[in-house]
């Protein structure tokens, strides 16, 4: 149950503290002065929309605070899964910066919007005037009729599967259009593949075929080269060779005269051992001065035929070709294996159609077995609220399995007797609306859990009578919920156990939205005004002391 809810500095509400009192608690007031506002700052509270313009200030901070009794230790558990602590009494707090940055506070502790979220939609429920238009849409009855006939679990469960089934459904139609696509794509891929795999191509080929080309072309000069450098080492009448063996036995008979000739003897041996192992790496390599044309046209035509490659295939060496190969037979398997693809997601999507026939079925006779029972009883309701020649039905025929299942569903209305009852949204007017739609929620808070409830404006386009017996119904409820209600209506606000008024003041030169408790003789005042203006007329007051009286008799 609401406590307590402290403002400040939200829209015209400059500071705010507020007690809220069990039972059914009626805010009334001129339009403008803030009454709606006030609800918005709860909805802040409880996880709405931060927007930093609703800040008045914005040298200060804007904070609202919504205090809650706990009267059953139903959340316990979630707050234990979140590692808080759990008290009675639950503090939920929004504090906006000037920049606009939201935070979020359970119990002084930090938390993330979506756990404030979760759970204050355990604590209240708010009911604004506009719900009242959704009445007539038809996604709005599906779900009154699922929550009134406890059918939400088989709608949860119903709609995975339909979502999946979308997804197969969606999975199979990219396939088929790959598959018309890809016939020519693979003819192109196969080609590519084959040209590839006759090619043959090896790691490292190109550098090698290369080094061949360049022996092949070079190959007299190469010849001659290694002729003249054997001749000038080892064979020629002035060798190299032969004039260092000359030089080392010429010091063979001074070198131990000195160390530093020894020195110079030892290097020379060693110098004429190098040549000599040059002349035999040199003599090793003659065979690569032969000339072989057809040799090198062979290379040359598997240069080009690998540069070819390279280019045509947008790689920058062998590797790459390699990886480009892999690419494409990688592309060309999948295309391949789309025909198994589509032949398995079509077994898969009869396997889950039949599922969500199944599960459709099971929902749809949940709905038909609940259906009577709320259509007699939004009837007796209808009745109390001043339409006693109103007829409410459902009208639930097969359809194929949609989102919402296999029903297509229909919320049908006669507003008068001898008239045809036609569909809700054809037929019923504003005032007929907020009663339909103060009747359907009234059905709901019998059956829900949540501790408050909270109508803002939905008594839309009804008065005098009427009013009155919607007060009536919404102070029944009160007896199981507390009840939070805006509204323009004496009728209604006689019903009130605690009455605010809100108004709008002028403070250091800006408007201010006050709210006042009203207490019984400022309760009487303000009910006159509703019922006949500012200031009441004595008529007013004496039919304000009667309503309050009629109230009290029930």
């Amino acid at each position: 149950m609401l406590k307590r809810l402290i403002i400040k500095n939200y829209a015209i509400i400059s500071e705010l503290d507020l007690a809220i009192q069990p039972g059914l608690s009626i805010i009334t007031g001129e339009t403008g002065a803030g009454k709606s506002i006030l609800l918005g700052a709860l909805g802040l509270a409880l996880g709405k929309r931060a927007d930093a313009k609703v800040m008045t200030d914005e040298n200060q901070k804007c904070i609202v605070e919504a205090h809650f009794l706990l009267s059953d230790h139903a959340l316990e558990e979630l707050f234990e899964k979140e590692g808080l602590d759990f008290d009675n009494i639950l503090i939920c707090r929004r504090e906006i910066s000037s920049g606009g940055r939201s935070r979020s506070f359970i119990n002084d502790t930090p938390v993330q919007l979506r756990l404030l979220q979760e759970i204050t939609s355990h604590l209240i429920e708010l009911h604004h005037q506009h719900d009242n238009l959704a009445l007539q849409s038809k996604d709005y009855q599906v779900s009154a009729l699922d929550i009134l006939s406890r059918s939400g679990n088989l709608f949860k469960e119903y709609k995975l599967i339909y979502l999946e089934l979308s997804q197969l459904r969606s999975e199979l139609s990219r396939l088929k259009e790959l598959e018309i696509s890809s016939i020519r794509r693979k003819d192109f891929l196969t080609f590519q593949i084959d040209e590839l795999d006759n090619a043959q191509i090896k790691s490292g080929e190109i550098a090698r075929l290369e080094e061949s080309q360049n022996l092949l072309q070079h190959g007299e000069a190469i010849a001659q080269s290694l002729e003249h450098l054997q001749n000038s080492l080892m064979d020629g009448q002035h060798a190299i060779n032969q004039q260092l063996t000359a030089l080392i036995k010429q010091l063979d008979g001074v070198r131990l005269a000195s160390p530093a000739i020894e020195s110079i003897a030892d290097r020379l041996m060693n110098v004429r051992l190098e040549i000599q192992d040059i002349a035999l790496e040199a003599s090793r390599l003659e065979g690569l001065g032969q000339k072989d044309p057809v040799q090198l046209t062979k290379i040359q035509s598997r240069l080009n035929q690998l540069y070819t490659l390279i280019k045509k295939y947008q790689s920058s060496n062998e590797e790459n070709l390699h990886n480009k190969h892999q690419q494409l037979r990688a592309e060309l398997n999948e295309l391949t294996s789309v025909g198994e693809q589509i032949l398995e997601l079509e077994k898969n999507i009869t396997s889950r159609s039949i599922s969500l026939f199944e599960k459709g079925k099971s929902l749809s006779d949940k709905r038909k077995t609940g259906a009577p029972d709320v259509i007699q009883k939004m009837n007796f309701l209808l009745n109390e609220l001043g339409m006693p020649n109103g007829k409410f039905s459902i009208e639930i025929q097969p359809a194929e399995p949609g989102p919402d299942g296999i029903d297509e569903i229909e919320f049908l209305f006669s507003a008068n007797k001898g008239m045809p009852i036609q569909p809700l949204a054809a037929v019923a007017s504003g005032g007929e609306l907020s009663r339909l739609s103060l009747a359907l929620k009234s059905l709901y808070a019998a059956q829900a859990k949540l501790p408050t409830i909270i109508f803002d404006e939905i008594d839309t386009g009804i008065s005098g009578e009427v009013a009155w017996r919607m007060g009536q119904l919404i102070r029944e409820l009160a007896k199981g919920h507390q009840i939070l209600m805006i509204t323009h209506s004496p009728q209604i606000a006689a019903h009130a156990g605690t009455q605010y008024h809100v108004s709008k003041v002028l403070t250091n030169g800006k408007d201010t939205s006050s709210v006042q408790l009203l207490n019984k003789d400022t309760r009487l005042v303000e009910l006159a005004k509703m019922l006949s203006g500012d200031p009441p007329s004595k008529e007013a007051l004496a039919n304000a002391k009667s309503l309050v009286k009629a109230t009290s008799q029930k």
